[in-house]
């Protein structure tokens, strides 16, 4: 997303229901309403352009004072929002209840306030809300002494402290499954799913070899267990071992399917959890499931901005990708325009934008459009304002080698290759893979005379890989690029769509 002012942003991220529900909690307002058409002005255009211009904005309104009511209009969306979504939320419904407990306390109205602060423990209890269930318990045990500890006996007390520390070691437990999970997430964020060295795999082992997560009965509650499968399907994916992803993932989605209001509660954490399943269905060549599953994306309704945009990117990154392992580039195409446009919008995290660029990049390229194919690897290389997979953005420097290949680019490959090199020795990503690629193009291709010569080199350079590939952390560069079906086009003289496609027929 560009660097937009933050009010622009927020008026672009609005639903049209919430802009609708804005308009009319503005409407019963008195007194002047400047706002209602700085918002107005924004609005517009952040549907037109989707840039911000203040000069054009001042033009036409000639808003006096503009900083302030900015601030303001700023503010005032924001209580809008949250009035909007008050009953959308389970953690808004829970401190509505504290807040409606609290009144009643001050009021001394002990037997209401205590009804209520029931109802709110048995809506916490069951999405297990363990923070707030502790500050409901707090409440409670205030709401007792109130009443002079009225019908308590001894016992009770005891019982009631038992089950504060019993909530209070789900939570304390929870929280550290939770720290766990993110240590792994960001690991993933940042360097990429796939592991290519001993020291990339220490550090998921690091992880892994925790005391809570050598057994799921450590896990004491939903949320535990949820992300001590997330944890085991991640560092599965980092040892490329799919099978074992595929079973986590199932379990995952049983854990999930089997406590719907948890789904409800957090609909983004589902449908990235099916956006893992399809990924390891795709990997396996489950490619019935992978429908069913993308059949089950589509049949999702929401409001959420955050997760239309979740399911948006899942959907178009498997089609992309189920056309790259089929050979049906042509098809790949006319997926491109749509996930274009949403591009544009810049709506989309980097995380999400990176592998859509690279996936259409590879469309065009196995299309035999080599400089559709160059700017689309070019707009992944020339942005520099992201540290999210470094693992694919290292990557693209070796495939950019191959696309000015394809190109004819001999000029300008001498340069490009002593560059890739420096950029991949300075960040530790000269790994065997990378070091026969470069060395091809460096050392060989400048001193092949003719066609008989190219092809001959190429068959050695497909020998090599192929040795270093037998290596897993080396074979894992295969799974960013099909250099092996690459060569043999170049090999056979045949179009590497036609390669692609036989095998793929073949499996």
């Amino acid at each position: 997303m560009k660097n937009l002012p933050d009010l622009f942003q927020l008026i672009k991220s609005l639903s049209m229901q919430e802009k609708r529900y804005f308009k009319l909690s503005c409407s019963v307002q008195k007194g002047n309403k400047n706002y209602l058409k700085l918002f107005d002005a924004i609005e517009k255009q952040s549907r037109q352009s989707g840039e911000y211009d203040e000069r054009i904005i001042q033009q036409k309104e000639s808003f006096k004072k503009l900083p302030n009511l900015k601030n303001y209009l700023y503010t005032l969306i924001l209580k809008s929002l949250e009035s909007y979504h008050a009953n959308m939320n389970i953690d808004s419904g829970l401190k509505s209840y504290m807040h409606h407990a609290a009144i009643l306390f001050e009021k001394g109205l002990y037997e209401q306030c205590k009804k209520v602060i029931t109802k709110a423990k048995a809506l916490a209890e069951k999405y297990e809300k363990h923070l707030l269930l502790l500050e409901l318990s707090d409440f409670e045990f205030e709401l007792i002494r109130a009443q002079s500890f009225k019908g308590k006996t001894e016992n009770d007390m005891e019982n009631w402290y038992a089950q504060r520390v019993r909530v209070n070691n789900k939570y304390s437990t929870e929280k550290e499954y939770e720290r766990l999970s993110a240590r792994m997430s960001m690991r993933i964020y940042k360097k990429g799913r796939t592991t290519r060295s001993d020291t990339d795999l220490s550090a998921y082992h690091d992880i892994i070899n925790h005391r809570l997560l050598r057994t799921e009965n450590n896990a004491m509650s939903y949320q535990s267990l949820y992300h001590y499968y997330r944890i085991q399907l991640a560092y599965f994916f980092a040892l490329n071992d799919f099978t074992a992803v595929y079973s986590y993932s199932q379990k995952l989605i049983k854990l999930m399917e089997a406590h719907p209001h948890q789904i409800e509660e957090g609909l983004q954490l589902y449908v990235s959890a099916l956006g893992n399943l399809i990924t390891c269905q795709a990997n396996l060549k489950k490619y019935k499931e992978v429908e069913l599953s993308l059949k089950k994306l589509k049949e999702i309704n929401t409001k959420s901005s955050y997760v239309k945009s979740q399911l948006f990117y899942i959907t178009n990154n498997m089609n992309l990708i189920m056309c790259i392992n089929t050979g049906e580039f042509d098809k790949g195409l006319n997926l491109i325009a749509p996930i274009q446009e949403e591009l544009n919008k810049n709506t989309l995290s980097k995380h999400a934008e990176m592998p859509l660029l690279y996936n259409i990049f590879y469309i065009y390229f196995g299309a035999g459009n080599y400089r559709e194919a160059r700017n689309y690897l070019n707009k992944i290389i020339n942005d520099t304002t992201t540290d999210v997979r470094s693992d694919l953005y290292c990557f693209v420097k070796i495939i950019n080698l191959i696309v000015h290949f394809e190109l004819g680019n001999e000029n300008l490959l001498e340069y490009i290759v002593k560059s890739t090199y420096r950029f991949l020795y300075k960040r530790n990503r000269l790994y065997k893979f990378e070091t026969s690629i470069l060395n091809f193009i460096r050392k060989k291709l400048p001193h092949i005379k003719s066609d008989k010569e190219l092809i001959m080199s190429l068959k050695e350079l497909k020998k090599e890989i192929e040795e270093v590939t037998k290596v897993s952390f080396e074979a894992k560069a295969l799974d960013y690029f099909d250099f092996i079906s690459w060569l043999e086009s170049k090999i056979s003289n045949k179009l590497f769509a036609e390669i692609v496609k036989g095998k793929a027929h073949a499996a």
